[in-house]
């Protein structure tokens, strides 16, 4: 029995260690978002659009077994932005075109938007494959619910592309300063990770990968077809307004944890019987704040999840867990500079940190150190210089109780309206005395990349 729970509970980290960098994939700024209020088809000019960028670009990241050596690769594409505007409908397709050596791509790669949308006096209706933003934060955010992160290449500074593109419907009224979202999504899709086990921007450190190996056979890999079924479908809806000085939200959002857990059966012996994938069903009940005073913005968010496991006896199924949300951001007076400082987290109720087979048990061990709390504070500087040309952003995230951090450093420079140049970095680690996380197991992704896009 000794020997099995420390496998078991390896094996549970894989599908729920994405807890260590849940709200960190949007800190980077604000999304560009159309939220200006909702007219009709017959207010904007007719119309076919084209277009998108073509993009090269070269990486340099350390070797994994040789620190000293820099390993390089090629990269780049055609990303193409089609609409068209009719007097009954628009219609919009984002598509990434970029050659992938190592795997084919799939339509997770290829559609980053496609979406048909319809007007009616006071609102809008879209449908398709949708990215959206739900929330007050600058750019972090903990109740943002829409759409599941993608993490096969890491972290990056491009809040949109860490994001799936996912089916979904959504009716947007409005009436003065007031605005109701409703939303539907027919199916589930999952946080999407690294698949091979020795990739270097897989979840699993090498301490769990070294006994997941003898058990590889027992869990085989999610399918993402077996999720596309109204069992798995997800609803909500955010109302905001404005209430004197402040934005405000009220949001409801009926679905499940996007992170996979493991359901995990043993024989009379105590080995290994099966290993399942499970998601957890949940409430989520939520409000939101943006305070504007002057060259200061406050952020707030706050909400509930309440779980399926109402009592927390379930050890494959997540419990409920509170989520909150602070931030501040201020316009430096007499410059174009920026800075924003946020400190966001989450309390997991019914904790039962005796029991290694549980499911949050298993992820609070990797991603705060064992406690059923977890604490994250960001911070992220953007100065604009050249008229605007040249923006510099220093970005970066410690999680307080494994000791973490993540650098995104980056300089961006507008050769030309039509010529972009870019150069950003990636530094991840922890501190000698802090847990094994995922910034200490990604502490040899250290990269530079550089390139340069043609938009047109």
């Amino acid at each position: 029995m000794k020997r099995i729970l420390p496998l078991c509970l390896i094996i549970l980290m894989i599908g729920t260690t994405a807890f260590a960098f849940e709200g960190f994939s949007d800190i980077f700024g604000p999304v560009e978002e159309n939220t200006a209020s909702v007219g009709t088809a017959a207010e904007k000019p007719g119309g076919l659009d084209l277009g998108g960028s073509l993009s090269f670009s070269i990486m340099g990241i350390r070797n994994r077994t040789d620190q000293t050596e820099i390993d390089t690769s090629v990269n780049g594409g055609l990303t193409l932005d089609l609409s068209w505007n009719g007097s009954i409908v628009d219609a919009k397709a984002n598509l990434a075109l970029e050659p992938k050596i190592d795997n084919v791509p799939t339509w997770i790669d290829i559609f980053t938007g496609l979406s048909i949308t319809t007007y009616f006096p006071g609102g809008r209706l879209e449908a398709g494959l949708l990215k959206k933003e739900w929330g007050s934060g600058d750019g972090v955010h903990v109740v943002d619910v829409l759409n599941a992160p993608d993490y096969r290449k890491g972290i990056v500074d491009d809040t949109m592309a860490m994001k799936i593109a996912e089916p979904m419907i959504i009716s947007t009224a409005t009436w003065g300063d007031t605005s109701l979202e409703i939303v539907f999504k027919p199916m589930l899709v999952p946080m999407v990770a690294a698949q091979d086990p020795g990739d270097r921007w897989s979840m699993t450190s090498p301490t769990q990968q070294a006994y997941l190996d003898s058990a590889s056979d027992l869990a085989p890999p999610l399918d993402p077809s077996d999720l596309a079924t109204l069992s798995h479908s997800q609803y909500g809806g955010r109302l905001t307004s404005i209430l004197g000085p402040a934005d405000v939200g009220l949001i409801y959002w009926k679905g499940f944890y996007t992170q996979p857990s493991m359901r995990i059966s043993l024989n009379p012996d105590y080995s290994l019987k099966t290993i399942d994938y499970a998601f957890t069903s949940a409430h989520l009940f939520a409000g939101e704040a943006t305070l504007v005073a002057g060259p200061i913005t406050l952020m707030m968010e706050g909400g509930f999840w309440l779980s399926e496991d109402t009592d927390g006896s379930d050890p494959a199924v997540a419990n409920s867990k509170w989520v909150y949300l602070g931030g501040i951001g201020f316009m430096v007076p007499k410059t174009s500079a920026y800075v924003s400082l946020t400190w966001h987290g989450h309390y997991i109720t019914d904790f039962n940190g005796a029991n290694p087979l549980d499911t949050d048990t298993a992820t609070a061990i990797q991603s705060s150190n064992g406690e059923p709390y977890m604490n994250t504070i960001i911070a992220a500087v953007e100065l604009p210089l050249a008229r605007e040309k040249v923006k510099v952003r220093l970005a970066g995230t410690y999680q307080v109780e494994s000791m973490g951090y993540a650098l995104l450093p980056s300089v961006s420079w507008n050769i030309a309206d039509d010529l972009l140049f870019k150069a950003a970095a990636r530094v991840f680690g922890s501190h000698s005395s802090g847990s094994e996380s995922l910034f200490r197991t990604w502490d040899s992704n250290d990269s530079l990349t550089m390139g340069i896009s043609y938009l047109f």
